[in-house]
């Protein structure tokens, strides 16, 4: 379908989740409980037509007075009231009888009102209030339709025959005949949008799910929905939906992206290639952020590399503060813009609008380097295991669709030794390089280790070095000596175990260090 058969509603992400848009002439359905976001959603789709797309509508409503409906949606700054005097809108608060008239009516007022402003759009909030009104009985008038079915067909010809893309709203109950003519609606609709309001843990959530939509392919699954203060609704698609291709870009090269310390980039072979994805993990305290620091400002500096850090655990200046502390110098680069600082909240995250967040950042500033920092925080923050899993592997299909170097840190719950890289929630499978940071204890002095475990195509050393965290980052050590001792890593074995041992080359024996 051409864009010029689609009617774009102008919401935020919405356009997005139909791809581009809904078909002309469409009858859509919102249907939600109270709260949910419909009568709101009915009137931004009538607003954004008219300042956005020059498509004039009409707001009927029958239990909201016009008063009330501009001063709720003063908040959002639209000024209804002033595309009434242009002649742009109208606002009709009428009764469900008299609209029924007007539509089966030859010479109805409401058609010649559309008419009159080449109206493109209709919001009816409250389609269920339509129905016939039953009397002794239970017989319906002897003058109005024997059926809600009818009636409610009777209204949607009317609308064809301007030309009208309509929305109604239907208001979700548990019991009586609101539900009843439900059903019906949903069937005579074109397409059906669900709003719906939850708890989650001490906060509230709403979401939106497309039904049904005839005529068209849309992105089905239940999406993020937000209420926001002077902007109004805003979907986010779920982060489970397909990846969108760069252009024909290819998901894979033979060129390097360098970390831009000699030592580190010799340990992994020379660099890692752009596009892939390292897994740092390590203890508390082992330098994982400093590393993620050290990527990002040397990435930038030196390579002309735009560069996103994205946490929930620090705030950005205590970030900088500590980077200032190593003479990393990144403040330059955020102020220059080559470094963006993505925080969030891990407080009720919702994954759908972080994700957004992050690829609208991505694809807004042109970013060619990513470090996420603590995807520990991110497990804590996402109770669900399954999404966890889904919005990482959904992060590293994106990035990998944009040939982007990715640096992804895990805080390991093992002081010394390691048994594992992850727990359970592993995404250990769909990453291409994995560097441990460890701690080494020799005799009563505490080392830091760096060994990359993984580096598909690369040809990285097996060895098992000492660095230290100093200005500049993480510094590898000399392979000569260790920093207070006179034997270096080569002299021991089972260095990433809890019991390294010394290896007694004159007398051909291993021997513990801590019988020593």
């Amino acid at each position: 379908m051409s864009n010029g058969d689609l009617v774009r509603t102008g919401i935020t992400g919405l356009d997005d989740i139909f791809l581009g848009g809904i078909p002309r002439g469409n009858v859509i359905l919102i249907e939600g409980e109270a709260g949910a976001g419909k009568t709101l959603l009915g009137i931004e789709f009538i607003y954004r037509g008219i300042v956005e797309y020059d498509e004039p509508g009409i707001i009927v409503v029958f239990e909201n007075s016009p008063r009330k409906l501009l001063r709720d949606v003063a908040n959002f700054n639209w000024n209804l009231e002033e595309l009434q005097q242009q002649n742009r809108l109208r606002i009709i608060f009428t009764t469900p009888q008299v609209l029924e008239q007007e539509l089966r009516s030859a010479d109805s007022l409401l058609i010649e009102t559309a008419t009159e402003l080449g109206a493109r759009r209709i919001f009816i909030d409250g389609i269920a209030l339509l129905r016939p009104t039953i009397v002794n009985g239970g017989s319906p008038l002897s003058n109005g339709p024997s059926s809600y079915r009818e009636l409610l067909q009777q209204i949607i010809e009317g609308i064809d025959r301007e030309g009208l893309t309509a929305i109604f709203s239907h208001e979700l109950a548990t019991r009586g005949e609101p539900a009843l003519t439900l059903d019906v609606a949903e069937f005579l609709a074109d397409t059906v949008i669900s709003l719906k309001r939850g708890d989650y843990s001490q906060g509230i959530y709403r979401c939106l799910e497309i039904l049904k939509s005839r005529g068209q392919d849309f992105e089905a699954g239940v999406h993020t929905l937000r209420i926001t203060s002077g902007r109004g609704l805003e979907v986010f698609r779920r982060v489970q939906c397909r990846v969108q291709m760069v252009g024909n870009q290819p998901t894979s090269t033979v060129q390097r992206s360098v970390i831009g310390s000699t030592p580190l980039d010799d340990l992994t072979g020379g660099g890692l290639y752009n596009g892939s994805v390292t897994l740092v993990v390590g203890a508390s305290g082992t330098g994982k952020s400093v590393l993620g620091y050290q990527v990002l400002v040397e990435g930038a500096r030196n390579l002309g590399k735009r560069s996103l850090l994205v946490t929930l655990d620090e705030h950005p200046e205590q970030i900088l503060r500590n980077a200032d502390s190593l003479g990393l110098n990144m403040r330059e680069q955020v102020e220059t813009e080559m470094i963006h600082i993505l925080h969030d909240s891990p407080l009720e995250l919702e994954v759908n609008v972080h994700f957004d967040l992050i690829v609208r950042t991505i694809e807004e500033q042109q970013i060619e380097r990513i470090v996420v920092d603590g995807i520990t925080t991110y497990s804590n923050a996402i109770h669900d295991q399954r999404v966890f899993r889904e919005f990482f592997h959904a992060l590293i299909a994106f990035t990998k669709n944009r040939l982007m170097t990715t640096f992804i840190s895990y805080e390991n719950p093992e002081l010394f030794g390691v048994t594992h890289f992850m727990t359970d929630s592993t995404v250990t499978s769909v990453v291409d390089n994995v560097i441990l940071l460890s701690y080494v204890e020799l005799g009563n002095v505490m080392h830091r280790a760096i060994t990359v475990a993984k580096a598909r195509g690369c040809n990285h050393q097996y060895v098992t070095r000492e660095y230290r965290i100093d200005r500049g980052g993480i510094i590898l050590s000399s392979e000569e000596s260790i920093e207070g001792q006179n034997l270096p890593f080569g002299s021991y074995y089972n260095l990433l175990s809890r019991a390294p041992t010394r290896f007694n080359r004159s007398h051909r024996s291993f021997s513990s260090e801590i019988d020593e």
